[in-house]
Parts: structure tokens; sequence; C-alpha cells
């Protein structure tokens, strides 16, 4: 059973259950030969903290002496490893040297009694190149064949490919079909010459069409990944683990493994590496060392796995965008990979968090692309309302100021213009930010705030942003045509009486419908409202409505946290499911109590949720259960058999609303 522990996005941080012991993912499985041991298991285990290994079934089944070990003592005693082991099939030796003399079942049956604790499907490897007759012929055979595996399986793990060659239509058909069975691990296979050939924007494709329709409850497998420059763009698509021999591979050819590339140790004047290999040898030591294929396997596992780490601490800060984006930038056909997740931005923007803990960093022109920009403008043209002169106290606001990007936030920033326009005229106050022209009212929120962004723009980003401003205007969303803030000589262009504005009543219903959709922020201000800011930094804390607690504003990224109170009137003026997600009977008395929701009592949710979102715990008839924070898309709620898909942060002990 697998459990996602943490995530940034597509990318997550899991726990996949074995016989043998637990393996903490994203991580790399080894591919070990046991006819040509380059660095032993056990040396693997001790040295690297490698958690799983992978080996071929049909390498040891066709060795009289190596079969007859695995039979009687076991894998994990041939391999003198603990862990746990996955077994490849012979699909790969099928494909390169042809039919092997095996059944899909026999194989099986051998897996299970050698005692693996992954098994794998044979199922049929489809090249790039295959036309799409030969790719849906081989896809159907290898559908059947895991279906047979999968009745057979036993209590062995089973891992079932997904094939389909370089075509989506059949890739997704593969990836759906394999969910409806017993499986366990979704290899996405068939990408080995993607690689090879550096065909990145191919694999992407691959990746994404394949993760779009699997089960998000279990693990993605990427066969024949072993390089650290891919790691972070497959971790990114949702990639859990890897395998790879390329270690042992390159290390026999000379070459050493880098998180930005590839080098040949006869070219190398200096290694520029912390690993002890390389720390204890120069360059011209290494290459005359006796031992040095062992050595150079050594660094590559050294490379590999702590390129691994940085991974798996990047998603636990929230930076698995700026990792990605960093590696992709080593070759350029990895950088056009990266760029072609643009055509997948509906589905990453579903599972891309609400807010990080971290600043939003530009690290390339490629930043501007990223969920959470395209999020944030979509969010402003379908959610945020042009505040009515009424609701500003002013004379009249057709005059829409926009100010050029500067130091957030931003309405302290502009402070003392606003006040000089204030007093000639009433107004609007936006910002041509890098994200998108931003309402002022909206400064302080997640990304706006929270982000570091250079000075000099690429130009691309700045007719994107150009684009944007013509596209608001368009839907819109100013009072009249945007005056460029100019200093002093645009007060000339201003016209009517002085005007103000409540910048604090704004930003609370601005920010609630960013947030929660139009709508909400009308709903949780009705009645008489009072605003308690910190005495520190007069920013807002609390919103209190007709006496009770509706919302709490978050110091970190400028966002709400939902009271009790507050999400009554949200649940009155949003009509079911939207914000909700739906508990079974069993589960309700716990998270009345403050217990957090667990996916495996899910019955239903909003399909709109993203994680990070505040929603309404409810129970079958829409009684207010509990309020508190998503971590799962209403997909992987429903998937997922272990894991919290709620943290609740407060229980309702009595339900007595209406």
């Amino acid at each position: 059973m697998f459990e996602m522990r943490d995530r940034d996005g597509l990318a997550r941080l899991g726990r996949l259950e074995t016989p043998h012991g637990i393996i903490e993912t994203p991580t790399l499985l080894p591919v070990i030969n046991p006819n040509m041991l380059t660095v032993s298991p056990a040396e693997m285990a001790g040295a690297f903290r490698v958690q799983a290994v992978i080996t071929n079934s049909y390498i040891i089944k066709k060795n009289d002496d190596l079969r007859e070990k695995a039979l009687d003592k076991g894998l994990h005693s041939l391999l003198d490893f603990e862990g746990p082991i996955m077994t490849d099939s012979g699909t790969f030796q099928s494909h390169v040297y042809g039919e092997v003399e095996l059944e899909p079942l026999e194989i099986i049956e051998f897996q299970k009694a050698i005692g693996s604790d992954i098994g794998t499907v044979l199922d049929k490897f489809t090249e790039p190149d295959d036309s799409k007759e030969k790719a849906d012929k081989d896809l159907t055979e290898t559908i059947a064949r895991t279906r047979l595996s999968a009745e057979n399986k036993g209590e062995m793990l089973l891992a079932a490919p997904v094939q389909g060659g370089r075509f989506p239509d059949l890739r997704e058909r593969a990836a759906k079909e394999v969910s409806k069975l017993r499986c366990d691990v979704f290899p996405i296979g068939g990408v080995v010459p993607m690689m090879e050939g550096q065909q990145y924007p191919m694999l992407v494709d691959v990746v994404m069409t394949s993760k779009m329709s699997l089960d998000p409850s279990k693990p993605v497998h990427l066969f024949g990944c072993g390089h650290p420059m891919l790691f972070s763009l497959a971790v990114l698509m949702g990639c859990d683990m890897f395998d790879s021999s390329a270690y042992a591979k390159f290390a026999k050819e000379g070459r050493m493994l880098f998180p930005d590339g590839t080098r040949f140790l006869k070219e190398m004047h200096e290694l520029p590496c912390h690993c002890p290999v390389c720390s204890g040898h120069t360059a011209g030591e290494l290459r005359d060392d006796t031992e040095a294929e062992k050595k150079l396997a050594l660094h590559n596992l050294y490379a590999t796995f702590s390129e691994l780490r940085a991974v798996r601490q990047a998603i636990h800060e929230g930076r698995i965008w700026e990792l990605a984006e960093t590696r992709c930038r080593h070759h350029p056909n990895l950088l056009e990979g990266l760029k072609r997740l643009g055509k997948y931005k509906v589905f990453l923007e579903r599972h891309e968090p609400l807010s990080r803990d971290l600043a939003f960093m530009y690290t390339s022109p490629e930043s501007y692309h990223r969920p959470v920009v395209s999020r944030l403008q979509k969010r402003i043209m379908e959610r945020y309302e042009t505040p009515l002169r009424e609701s500003t106290g002013a004379p009249n606001t057709d005059n829409t100021i926009l100010f050029p990007e500067g130091s957030r936030p931003y309405s302290r920033t502009y402070a003392e213009p606003m006040r000089t326009v204030l007093e000639k005229a009433g107004a609007h106050f936006w910002v041509d930010s890098f994200f998108c022209p931003i309402p002022i009212e909206l400064d302080e929120m997640y990304p706006i705030s929270q982000s570091v962004i250079p000075g000099d723009l690429n130009p691309m980003i700045l007719r994107e942003k150009e684009n944007a401003l013509e596209e608001f205007e368009s839907a819109g969303l100013f009072t009249s045509p945007p005056i460029r803030w100019e200093g002093e000589d645009t007060l000339g262009k201003l016209s009517g009486g002085s005007g103000a504005l409540d910048l604090d009543m704004l930003r609370v219903k601005a920010v609630a419908d960013m947030q929660f959709g139009r709508g909400a922020g009308n709903a949780l201000l009705n009645g008489e409202v009072e605003l308690v800011k910190s005495r520190k930094t007069r920013r807002i804390r609390n919103v209190i409505a007709d006496g009770e607690h509706v919302l709490s504003m978050r110091a970190g990224d400028g966002l709400f946290t939902l009271k009790i109170p507050g999400a009554r009137r949200l649940q009155d003026v949003f009509s079911k499911p939207r914000i909700r997600v739906q508990v079974v009977d069993d589960s309700v008395e716990f998270n009345r109590e403050g217990k957090s929701v667990f996916a495996a009592f899910v019955e239903d949710a909003d399909g709109n949720i993203i994680p990070g979102d505040e929603v309404l715990v409810v129970d079958g008839k829409d009684g207010l259960v509990a309020v508190g924070r998503a971590t799962m898309t209403r997909d992987e709620m429903l998937a997922f058999e272990k894991g919290i898909a709620v943290k609740i942060r407060e229980g309702v002990k009595q339900d007595s609303h209406g």
C-alpha cells in the first residue's frame, strides 16, 4: 500500500509498504546483475542507504546455478540484501534479442517462487518510432497479459507497465486499463530510447499523458531513468520511483554522472564533486587507479543519491519548480521538455498547492509559466470583483491608476502616491506586477507579496504581461482605461473630485473571493464587521462579523483560515458539493473531535478542491462536521486507502445549524 506523506504539486514524498520493508519515495532502485556485481547490494545498503534494488528475473531463471539458489534460499539470500527487491520480467531481453522462451504467467509464478517483493508483468516493448498499428497491437497484448498476471499475483506486489509508444491516446488507454486491475506500481515503459536520444519533449508527453489517467494512489515508476539531471523534472511530473544500471554501465565506459550532465574521466582536469571518491583523488590519480571502474561506479551512486536527497528536500520546502527549472537549463532538449509542460497546465494547476511556506523564487523566464502564475491570472479574471463606488466611499472611482512594479507589499510602497491621488480624485489602484496586473488590495496574498523577482525582465515576459493587461481591460476589470503612474505629472490626467479608499475592507472581500470564489466576501462580511489588526505590523489578523469570528488572516501567505461561523456562512451561499468534503458516518464523531479526515473515509468531495484549500467537512446530510485544510484533490481522496485527506483545525461539537 502506498501513502503520500507530503507533496509539492504532483511531486510527492511517499511510503510504499512491501513484505521486506518500506520504500520511501522518490528513490532509485539500482539495477543488480547477479552475474556482474560492480557494487554489491550490501555495500549499497551500507554506504548509500539504498532501500530497494531491482534485478532481472529472466536472467536468474535462465542461469541454472542462479535459478537453483534463488528457488532454494530465496532472492534476498541470492543477492545478500535484506530490503525490498523488485524484479523485471525479461521484456527488454525479449525486445532486444527476440522472443524469449517465456510465458507471461510462467515468469509471474517464478517471481513469486523466488520471493520477489514487486514482480513485473511480461509486457510488450514498443519503440518510439513504431507505427501506431504496431503500438496498438502490442498494447492490446500487454493489457491482456497484465490482466492475467494481476489475477495470479498472489501476495506479491505487481508492477504493471504502461505502454503505447509515442501515441497519447494509447498511453491514456493503457493507464486507464491498468488502473482497473489489482496492480500496485505503474512503471512507464518504452521510454529508454527517448532518454538515450534526448527526446525529452516526447518523454514529457508520454509521462504526463500516462499520469493524467493513472490511479493516483499508486506509485509511478519511470523505467530506465537513472541520470541525476532528469530526476527533478520526472518528479515534478509525478514519478515516484526509478531504476537504472547507469551507475555501473557508465563507469565501465569511464563516464561520470553529475546533476548537470555526463563527463568522461579522461577529459577531466578537476573533479567538481565532494563525494569520498572525488575528495580522495585527483583526476589523474583516478585515471591511473587499477580500481577506477569500481570507484567511478561509487561516484555515480553518490551523485545519484545526492541528487535524490536534493529532490526530496525541494519537495519538503515547496521548491520543486525552482530545482527543475535550474536543472533543465543544463541541456537545451531538457529545457524544451520543461517548456512542453505548458500543454498540461490545467492538470498541473489542479494539483498545485494554494500557497507555499517559502517565497516564489524566480529562476528563469520559464518561471512565468508555473501553474501558480496561470492560476493567479485566471482567478483575478473569474473571481475578482471591481469595487463599486459605495464600497470605497469615493464620489467616483472612474480613475484607474496603474503603478509600476515595486517593493512588496505594494500598498506600503505606494501609500503616499495613493494619498496624493485621492486628495484630487476618486480612484482604484493596480500594480503592473510580474505576475499580471494586481489590484492593490491583493498585494499581501501569495504569491504576490511572497516572491523574489528580478527588476530586469526577459522581453518574452514583458510581452506576456502586456497581453495580460489587454485581457484584463477587455474583460472590464478596470473602472476606466488604466493611467500609468508617472509621478506628479499623472495628477493632471485625473477627473472628478477627491476620493477615499477603505483598503482593509477591500482586502478582506477580495482575498475571500479569490480564495473561496466570487460571492464569498459578501457572505463573510454580511453584517457589522470589525477587523482586529496586529499592534506591531498593523496587518489584519481576525475578521469579526456580527460578533462572530469568521476568518483569521495568516501572516505567512496573506490568505484566510476559516472559522466555524465563517464556514456556516459559506455553507449557506454555496450549494453542495462546493468547498465540501463529505465523510462516511463512521468518521463523523472523530472529525468533530478535531481528528484528521483519512482518505479511506471520504465519500465525496468538490472536484475543484486543491491541496491547501480551506474546506468544510460535512456528513451525508450536509451537516457541518468540521473545518480544515485539504491535502489532496478529490480524485486522490477517493483513490487512496491510506493517508490524511483533510487536516482538521476545528470540529463542530454539536451541529445546531438551521
